[in-house]
């Protein structure tokens, strides 16, 4: 494993008329301008991807081909934006149950340069592989059941495991979640991680969240993106969620899908966790370090943070007009970022900033916490 180069880019000016080219194909259509789709085909795609919306199934031609166009880029996108969060960058990589293996060209850019994807639907798997190796980034595939484990640990150790929107598609329990990522950790090198990724929509990240808990429950070393030990502070009210959102810079297709399809969605929105291998000791991380858990809240008390961290969940405000040097980072704090706080006025969950307070930036949303 290798240090950390700076966050790549998305290849979108690369990446889009391939997929283009490949939509075409798989709806059977003649050739047509390679970077854009014709006004008929764009409300086919439209259609077809609300299907898919729906369902959440690949169960015809056509859905697989909206996903590649929407959905598999987004999460490629995300897997840019996880990863990054990694200490270190990763060699060998293993995705379990991929659909397309979007996750793995972003591992690839990330300079992965052992890359195998594990998954049953054949035609996604050599979909995706085709796209990675136009772009420079070849991976290998294996057509197998991503639950059977044992065939892949004289093929490790892995320094990064993947479990992008499969964990919860497999596996329909907690209990068996729970197992299968024991199976999971076991399959890591000593420095290794596992990365767990799923919806940010409210069911979905209850679920997340109570997993997260049992998780933490087992003695099970979490990374990112939690401080807290204990169990989660957001499922105590039945109504707030806790999901990472990333920036994104969107090329022109999906502004273009999310304006016809009434999608808003300004930035990458997901539920994860990155877990360290059982073989790792997690560092004693200090008491006054938090994550930015929301957005900037306009209240009648002036703007306001949630944050979670190693002392739990707490609010973060102040009444400054213009704030000195050592709290200026308030100023530019984003949801995920770690900051440090010291000398705060504190009343019980609340904090407000001071004069006297030091607030400093300790990682930023797609970083690593360096202490």
């Amino acid at each position: 494993m290798k240090k950390r180069d700076p966050l790549p880019k998305p290849l979108w000016d690369t990446l889009y008329p391939m997929l283009i080219s490949r939509w075409r194909k798989l709806m059977k259509l003649p050739l047509g301008p390679a970077d854009k789709l014709q006004t008929r085909e764009f409300r086919t795609l439209v259609e077809n991807l609300l299907s898919y919306k729906d369902s959440k199934e690949l169960s015809s031609q056509e859905i697989f081909a909206a996903y590649l166009m929407y959905e598999w880029p987004l999460h490629y996108a995300q897997g840019i934006s996880l990863i990054q969060e990694l200490p270190t960058k990763p060699t060998k990589v293993l995705d379990l149950g991929t659909l397309g293996a979007p996750f793995c060209l972003a591992a690839l850019q990330h300079g992965a340069t052992e890359v195998l994807a594990v998954g049953e639907n054949e035609q996604a798997l050599k979909y995706g592989a085709d796209l990675c190796g136009h772009l420079g980034y070849p991976i290998s595939i294996r057509v197998a059941n991503p639950k059977d484990t044992r065939n892949l640990s004289s093929s490790g150790p892995w320094d990064l495991i993947i479990l992008s929107y499969s964990l919860f598609r497999q596996f329909g329990t907690l209990e068996n979640r729970l197992s299968y990522i024991k199976q999971v950790l076991s399959l890591l090198s000593p420095d290794g991680h596992l990365l767990i990724v799923e919806e940010s929509a409210n069911q979905v990240n209850r679920e997340f969240l109570r997993l997260r808990d049992e998780i933490n429950s087992q003695n099970i070393s979490i990374l990112a993106p939690c401080l807290w030990k204990g169990n989660c502070p957001a499922l105590k009210h039945g109504t707030s969620p806790c999901f990472a959102q990333r920036p994104l810079e969107k090329p022109f297709m999906i502004k273009e899908i999310q304006r016809a399809s009434n999608i808003n969605l300004s930035s990458l929105k997901m539920s994860y966790l990155i877990l360290r291998s059982p073989h790792a000791t997690a560092p004693e991380l200090p008491k006054n370090l938090y994550r930015v858990v929301s957005p900037s809240l306009n209240t009648f008390r002036g703007e306001r943070y949630f944050l979670c961290g190693t002392s739990g969940k707490r609010t973060l405000g102040t009444t400054l007009k213009e704030h000195p040097k050592q709290s200026r980072a308030f100023d530019y704090l984003k949801r995920g970022d770690v900051i440090s706080i010291e000398h705060a006025a504190e009343m019980e969950e609340d904090m407000q900033i001071t004069d006297k307070t030091l607030l400093q930036l300790k990682a930023p949303c797609d970083k690593p916490v360096v202490l």
